[in-house]
Parts: structure tokens; sequence; C-alpha cells
């Protein structure tokens, strides 16, 4: 290292201070290099060409490519669709989570207009015809006639008393079951998908750990390599830093595995607790409906049911016109009963369950949608697509890179070999001048945009990513090409 410092130094005082000196260049993934003050208090420092933005994109989910919508080369929107696997299973999904919101909603509807024009006219024409009944007044009784009326009036006693009463206690007892099951149900959806959650954001520490340790390891190797020289490196010293590279390239695609993994539990978490919340309301709404007194037109409708069977067995019983009379009298009671229900509307509990059903139906939508739409890659920024990996028809992992999207509408220069020494020498807003390996002639004048706030350890040093903004763009420029930046005092 401290060869390679001295070849340096002696390289730039040779060439003068507004010469770039010769350094050797290294990998574009990671540029580690240390920084040379020269003679005059001026700070030199190796960056490398980067675009304003780009990103490495994956999938959400695993698949057999259906289709690749753009090229190497294309010029992409945001949000745009880049590739799509193959989704009929999750579209036939979709439709039918789409019908059930819509038979949810007919019934909520069906129950919110009430009875039909046709149901009403019935109703009145069955109150019509009571009316007539009560001037035909027949007679005829034998032993099997009083034994059935006593029977129907048995019965309709029995039925007023249930409504009279309210619900049984087993019904009730059933209901509240129903809802503690569902409750203690969401609770543990929601303790169980914020465990996954956990494990999640545990296992996205860890993937960035090992990519930290990788990086250490493969810089250490790299430099260590470097000091040796090409001409004197053993083929175990060279296969060392190729391991070393690809463990740092396993370790980020592990890190983008993680963060999707995490992406996937926080979506996971909210979607299964509206669902469980969904079972929760509809298990209360059984149970208010339980809760809820017989209305007015059912008690109405019992009544009127229990009087014609009094009248009934009375006329049969020998008082014929008093009982025919009466038994008349209660189907126009009864007719006008139904009547009144159909006219009243639809029972509040009967609504609240209507309604319980329309929101799991939604949420159950809802999950059928975002599974859907993970099938899709879009951009996640208007840029150009750098790279593609997939074809039609290839099955591609959840989390592994598929496309290379970048924004290419300007240039920044970045360099990562600012020690702590020499990074209290910069403020953003510092001039610069920035020259370039693989074109000589050309020096362009910056501005220090960005400072990193944390450093990061390189073969022992401190060092900070500055970001600088070129004044003058030159369409010359390719990504990752090897630039020295001298800072302006």
């Amino acid at each position: 290292m401290k060869k390679l410092l001295l070849l340096l130094t002696l390289a730039i005082l040779a060439s003068g201070c507004t010469n770039t000196p010769n350094i050797p260049p290294t990998p574009a993934a990671q540029i580690v290099a240390t920084s040379v003050p020269i003679a005059g208090g001026t700070l030199r420092a190796e960056a490398k060409v980067v675009p304003l933005r780009s990103a490495s994109l994956s999938m959400a989910v695993s698949g057999v490519v259906a289709e690749v919508l753009v090229q190497e080369g294309a010029a992409v929107q945001v949000d745009q669709p880049l590739i799509r696997i193959e989704r009929g299973r999750l579209e036939a999904a979709l439709a039918q989570a789409q019908a059930e919101v819509q038979v949810a909603q007919a019934s909520y509807d069906r129950l919110l207009v009430g009875a039909t024009p046709e149901q009403i006219a019935a109703a009145e024409a069955q109150l019509a015809q009571a009316q007539a009944g009560l001037r035909q007044v027949t007679g005829g009784v034998t032993a099997s006639d009083i034994a059935a009326a006593q029977a129907q009036l048995t019965q309709a006693q029995a039925a007023l008393t249930q409504l009279q009463q309210g619900p049984q206690d087993a019904d009730l007892r059933q209901a509240q079951a129903q809802v503690a099951q569902a409750q203690a149900n969401a609770q543990n959806q929601r303790d169980s998908l914020a465990a996954a959650k956990l494990r999640a954001e545990s296992q996205l520490e860890q993937a960035a750990n090992t990519l930290r340790t990788a990086q250490d390891t493969y810089s250490r190797i790299y430099w260590e390599n470097q000091e040796i020289g090409a001409d004197d490196l053993t083929q175990a010293q060279k296969d060392a830093e190729t391991a070393a590279w690809r463990a740092v390239k396993d370790a980020e695609q592990a890190l983008a595995q993680a963060q999707i993994a995490l992406q996937q539990a926080q979506d996971a978490e909210r979607s299964g607790s509206e669902v469980a919340e969904a079972q929760v309301r509809e298990a209360q709404a059984r149970l208010d409906k339980l809760l809820t007194p017989a209305a007015a037109d059912k008690l109405a409708a019992a009544r009127a049911q229990v009087s014609q069977a009094e009248a009934n067995l009375n006329r049969l019983r020998g008082e014929q016109r008093a009982g025919s009379l009466a038994a008349a009298r209660a189907q126009i009671d009864q007719a006008e009963a139904n009547l009144a229900a159909l006219r009243a509307g639809a029972n509040p509990g009967d609504l609240s369950v209507a309604a319980a059903q329309i929101q799991r139906a939604e949420a159950a939508l809802n999950l059928a949608q975002v599974a859907l739409a993970e099938t899709e890659l879009r951009a996640p920024f208007a840029g150009t697509i750098a790279s593609i990996s997939p074809a039609p028809g290839e099955y591609v992992s959840m989390g592994s890179p598929l496309i290379t999207l970048a924004d290419l509408s300007a240039w920044q220069i970045e360099t990562t070999d600012l020690t702590e020494q020499d990074i209290a020498r910069v403020r953003e807003g510092d001039r610069v001048m920035i020259n370039f390996d693989a074109l000589p002639d050309l020096e362009l004048r910056g501005v220090v945009r960005h400072i990193q706030l944390v450093g990061t350890s390189q073969q022992g040093d401190i060092t900070y990513t500055v970001t600088i903004t070129p004044e003058t763009q030159d369409s010359r420029l390719r990504w990752n090409m090897t630039a020295s930046v001298r800072f302006v005092e």
C-alpha cells in the first residue's frame, strides 16, 4: 500500500496540479482507493461515473415468464409493465372474488329496497281475499277437524311465545361463542403475522450484515493482491479473490430477497388482519340480530295467527257462526300484518349481517387483486432498460434480479475513497475539477452535491461517499467510467 501511494504521489507531482493522476482502474461494482493530498493542500480522489438513479428489479413471486414487454435500451415510464408471469389461475380467482362481492352487494340491496311492487300487490290481493272470506261462512265439523284446529292453535301460540321471549339460551350461547372464537382467531392471526414480520426483519438484518462482511473480505483480498502484483499472484490467491467477489454478489441477492420477504410479510399482516376483523364483525352482526327484539309487524302477524287458530277451533266446537266470523277477521288481520311487514322494509339485524358479508367479500377481493398485481413487474421510476436476463417460458424465482433500470438522463460522479481526515476538508457546494481515464482531453467542472452521513470501514480506514454533479454533461460518458476528482480550494 505504501508503495502504491508513493507511485501515485510521484506521478501527480511529475504531471502538475492540473493533470489527472494515472490511477489503476478498479472493479466497477466497488471502487476503493486512498485519496491523495498533493502539494499546496489540493485533495484528489478516484471516482466513477454513475447514472442519477439505478435499480436491479426482481419479481415478488416465482413463476414462468409469460411476456417480456420491453427490450434492452428501451426508455420506460414510471409504473410501465416490464415482465409478466403466467397468471391464469389468479385471474380466475379474481373473477370469482369479484362475483362474490356482487352477490353480497345484491343481497344487501335487496334487503335495503324491501318488497317489490309485485309482492305488495300479492299481499293486497290476499287481504282482499280474506275480506271476501268474511262474507262466506261454511260449516262442517269432524273429530279430525277439531284435532287439527287444536294443533294449529298450539303451534301458533308457541310461535308467538318464542317471539315474545326472544332467542333461546342455547342460540345465544352459540352466537356469543362464535364472536369470542372470531375475536380469538383475529388475535392469533395478528400475533402470527406480526411474528412473521419480525422474522423477516431479522432475516433482512442478517442479510445486510452478511453483505457487509462479504464486502470487507473482498476488499481486503483485492488490495492484498494489488500489493503483490498481478504477475506474482498464485492461482490460489486469484481464486480467493474470485470467490470473495462471488460471495459479495450472493450476499447482495440474499439481501434483495430478504427485502422482498419483509414487504410480503408486511402486506400479509395488513390484508390478513382485514379478513380476520371482517369475520369478527360478521359474528357480532349475527349475535346482534339474535339480541334485537322482534319487530312489531312480526308480533302482529303471530298474534293474528293465534287469533285465527282460536276462531277456527271455536267454530268447529259449535259456535259455527261466531267462530267463522272470528276466523275470517283473523285472516284479515293476518293479511293486513303481512302487508304491513312488506311495507316496513328490512330488519336492522338482517342488514348488519348483509353488510358484514359485503366487507368479507371485499377483503377477499383485495387479496386476489394483490396476488394478481404481484405477477407483473413494473418500472419504479422512469429510465432506460440497461439489461434483461429472462426470456418467455423461463422459470424465475422470487427476488432474482431480472432487469437493470437506470435514469441515464444525466450523469453524476461518486467517490468512495475519502477518509475521515479528508472528508473534514470537504463541504457540500465545494467546487471540483473532474478528469476521466478514458477521455484524457475532457475536464469538467462540478459541485459537491451530497456527502455520505455514515462512514464505511475500508482497509482499516473510515471512508465516505461523495456525490458530485457536473456543471455540464458530455455524450461520451458511460456508466462506471473511471474518473479523477480534484477538490478546488
